[in-house]
């Protein structure tokens, strides 16, 4: 009998320096599209066995890469293959039913937002966290990466708060300018599974 599939879940964020993800109405700004777009950060993306996002991000972002998505939802019974990816409501199937069926193999599975599908994962096995920052744009009164952001507390003050660590930080893209931070909870994963990009 073959050992079970095992998968290795990590979150994946791309934010403005003010730590929002798009303006109040869920627009994506081109610049920030740029940044989502460039080639260090769509790698990681490319090796993940699925990404999981929510109903707006899905929305917002095409899947040219062709990768496996999942789009968390109320709108299905529990699991369905439909639209451009598996729909799935985690208030009726368990995640780990759902990966049986959607990456039976295992591997990494990519939470890639939006807020509320990120803050789902914070509370429910997510404890690696790579958050990806475009340092030259700002979006005023955007939506931010956590909901208990503000003016004056920054995700990585609510990251601390939660009892998270920063593991890494380093810019990943130096034109543009694009940092990388790598924040873990433990438990943790074995450092051999360390998000790398070289600039």
């Amino acid at each position: 009998m073959s050992d079970p599939a095992t998968w290795e879940l990590h979150g994946y964020a791309m934010t403005c320096r003010n730590d929002c993800i798009a303006t109040h109405t869920g627009e994506l700004p081109d610049a920030l599209q740029y940044a989502i777009d460039s080639k260090k950060f769509q790698a990681e993306l490319n090796g993940c066995a699925a990404v999981i996002m929510g109903h707006r991000a899905h929305d917002s972002l095409p899947n040219s890469k062709g990768r496996v998505r999942t789009i968390m939802t109320r709108g299905v019974t529990a699991l369905e293959n439909k639209e451009g990816g598996w729909w799935w409501n985690p208030a009726t199937m368990t995640l780990d039913n759902m990966l049986r069926m959607v990456a039976s193999s295992g591997g990494r599975i990519a939470v890639n937002g939006g807020q509320t599908a990120l803050e789902h994962f914070l509370e429910n096995g997510l404890n690696v966290l790579h958050v990806c920052r475009a340092e030259s744009i700002a979006i005023q009164d955007g939506l931010k990466l956590l909901a208990a952001c503000d003016r004056k507390t920054t995700v990585d003050d609510v990251l601390r708060e939660e009892g998270w660590d920063l593991a890494d930080r380093r810019l990943i893209d130096l034109k543009a300018p694009i940092s990388l931070s790598t924040w873990r909870r433990f438990p943790s994963i074995e450092p051999g599974d360390n998000f790398q990009l070289d600039v």
